[in-house]
């Protein structure tokens, strides 16, 4: 907690002189951007709207909205929107550009990379599409109790699964998506096979038995602030939870919490600019500005998501306020990246309905067997704590 504050308040006192500098000093013309709010917002806000205002005299004015889909379309469809940028995820950038709601963006308008290699070559996979240019990976990690496991810490994800050799409960999503995910790749499929393989009858079969495997040693997560908890409860030994909560959490106490960044699985957010937008071309100029090698690292600085070039990871160093090495904690750092599964949201949303299904009824037949055996427990419990009679004399 106390690391959150000096985080929050840190954070609050640059975006006051920052806001301020902006209302006072900037002049010319106003891009409007939406984006989500925050942490989030204010890292933006530091590495990105406060710079290219003073570098070009065009005030950003940052539109909050809450990430949805729905509420996305309501900004941007049609003649009316006022937004020029958005920063959206790569399942609303993929569907926003299907549905022709948004600009196409060339590669060439971004800046080049230092040291003479291609952009493409400069972006990690998924970076680039056709309506969208990615900023930042943030990810879905295994964290774990460093006290838990005395005799060795879990170094790959096949840990998941081994609770002879890492005993203790696992903190996993309530849900199908990312648990299976993960569970695969614990049983030793590869990142670039665990789509193809979830998708045949074999391949969920191996994924309903890996759980198996763990059944009477998982915790299921609805509320993304559990897994953390739990782990620092000594409820569970190892968590999947998110990554900027992670950091939080290992940054608190370091000699506590470790993390298990092999089996990953990386999501991103990007910039796209709205078909509709007013000005496309401060719109594009802002975009290769917000997403150069040196200003993807100063927001890296500020909050542990990954830069989406790996010449911008090379130059993320300390955090300017509480002095810890980001690079570590960075999903897109070469070493935390050797073995990280992009999340197919648009795989979820055609192939899933089988497997969410087969998910809930597995996790019934799980509960149910759980609450037999804990009143089972019980039972024996009340019986040996009867008092014994004894025979009249």
């Amino acid at each position: 907690m106390k690391v959150g504050l000096l985080l929050a308040a840190g954070l609050g006192l640059v975006i006051s002189g920052a806001s301020a500098q902006q209302s006072t000093g900037a002049t010319g013309a106003t891009l409007n951007v939406a984006t989500w709010g925050g942490a989030y917002g204010q890292s933006q806000e530091i590495a990105f709207f406060e710079p290219f205002a003073k570098e070009t005299g065009t005030k950003i004015a940052m539109e909050i909205y809450d990430g949805s889909l729905a509420k996305l379309k309501g900004m941007i469809d049609g003649t009316s929107t006022t937004m020029d940028v958005v920063d959206v995820s790569s399942s609303a950038l993929g569907t926003l550009c299907n549905d022709g709601l948004l600009e196409k963006i060339s590669i060439t308008t971004l800046g080049a990379p230092p040291g003479g290699q291609s952009i493409e070559d400069d972006f990690l996979a998924g970076g680039l599409s056709t309506c969208g240019v990615a900023s930042v990976a943030w990810s879905t990690a295994i964290a774990f109790d460093r006290k838990a496991f005395s005799k060795g810490e879990p170094t790959e994800i096949s840990a998941l699964l081994d609770t002879t050799r890492f005993p203790g409960k696992r903190a996993l999503p309530k849900a199908p998506r990312y648990t299976l995910e993960l569970v695969l790749l614990a049983d030793g499929v590869p990142p670039e096979s665990i789509y193809s393989e979830l998708g045949t009858e074999a391949g969920a079969d191996r994924a309903f038995a890996a759980l198996d495997k763990i059944r009477d040693n998982i915790l299921f997560w609805d509320n993304a602030e559990e897994p953390i908890t739990w782990l620092l409860e000594e409820k569970a030994a190892m968590a999947a939870g998110y990554s900027g909560r992670i950091f939080r959490a290992a940054v608190g106490d370091q000699r506590r919490i470790g993390v298990l960044w092999d089996g990953q699985i990386y999501d991103i957010d990007a910039w796209a600019i709205p078909k509709a937008a007013k000005n496309k071309e401060e719109a594009i100029r802002f975009i290769s500005f917000a997403t150069s090698p040196a200003r993807l690292a100063e927001q890296a600085q500020l909050i542990a998501y990954g830069p989406m070039r790996k010449s911008a990871v090379e130059l993320v160093g300390k955090h300017p306020i509480i002095n810890v090495e980001m690079q570590g904690f960075l999903p897109t750092a070469p070493d935390n990246f050797k073995k990280a599964l992009k999340f197919d949201d648009a795989w979820w949303n055609a192939n899933g309905a089988a497997l969410t299904k087969r998910f809930a009824d597995w996790q019934t037949q799980v509960e149910a067997a759980a609450a037999a055996k804990e009143a089972e427990r019980k039972a024996k419990e009340a019986q040996s704590a009867e008092p014994v009679s004894k025979a009249a004399p």
